[in-house]
């Protein structure tokens, strides 16, 4: 018995590891703080001094600043364009508006411009094959389609497209069908055929 309790006693008369660790971090954290308060104190003097002297610089810095007058400088930089050299085409009825004068109040015929039909184009294959049996296919979805070839540098090209629409309301209907059949189309205007 009497050897555990001397073991028990040379335990008990040192300091566990925490302790040491604890007290080692606020006396270096006491050390920071007085080096932080010390350091606030030799600027402070300092930072007094410093803004007199911004005041005293501000006013020359806003003379020697330019000043930029943005209406003045597009004036005198503005070019006179000339007139074109190609005389413009005669507008349809200009003639009539020219030879007698209307009233202000008539409102101006609109302007006849040409019609537009969206078209489809579900794919585009190399073999004429390949998009016969698509066009098959989306004719049972109930879609007007047709198959269009064009040739350029690379080859022959067989398109697949559907339509024409006239309405968008159309085109997304038509657009929805070919998602159904895991197609990402296209979407083309063109000027409607008469």
């Amino acid at each position: 018995m009497s050897r555990r309790n001397v073991r028990h006693r040379s335990n008990s008369a040192s300091k566990p590891a925490w302790v040491w660790f604890v007290l080692g971090n606020f006396t270096g954290g006491f050390a920071v703080f007085v080096l932080f308060l010390n350091g606030l104190q030799s600027e402070a003097p300092a930072a007094a001094v410093e803004p007199k002297r911004a005041e005293q610089a501000q006013p020359a810095e806003r003379e020697s600043k330019p000043r930029f007058d943005f209406y003045t400088l597009l004036q005198e930089n503005q070019v006179p364009v000339p007139p074109p050299k190609t005389p413009q085409p005669a507008r349809r009825g200009s003639a009539a508006l020219d030879a007698e004068p209307q009233d202000s109040a008539a409102p101006a015929p609109p302007t006849v411009e040409p019609a537009l039909v969206y078209i489809l184009q579900a794919a585009s294959f190399r073999d004429a094959a390949e998009a016969e049996r698509l066009r098959a296919q989306l004719t049972l979805a109930n879609l007007d389609v047709s198959v269009e070839t064009a040739s350029d540098s690379r080859g022959t090209w067989h398109r697949v497209l559907v339509g024409p629409y006239t309405s968008r309301s159309r085109v997304a209907k038509a657009r929805e069908v070919l998602a159904e059949h895991q197609l990402m189309p296209l979407v083309l205007k063109r000027p409607q055929k008469r």
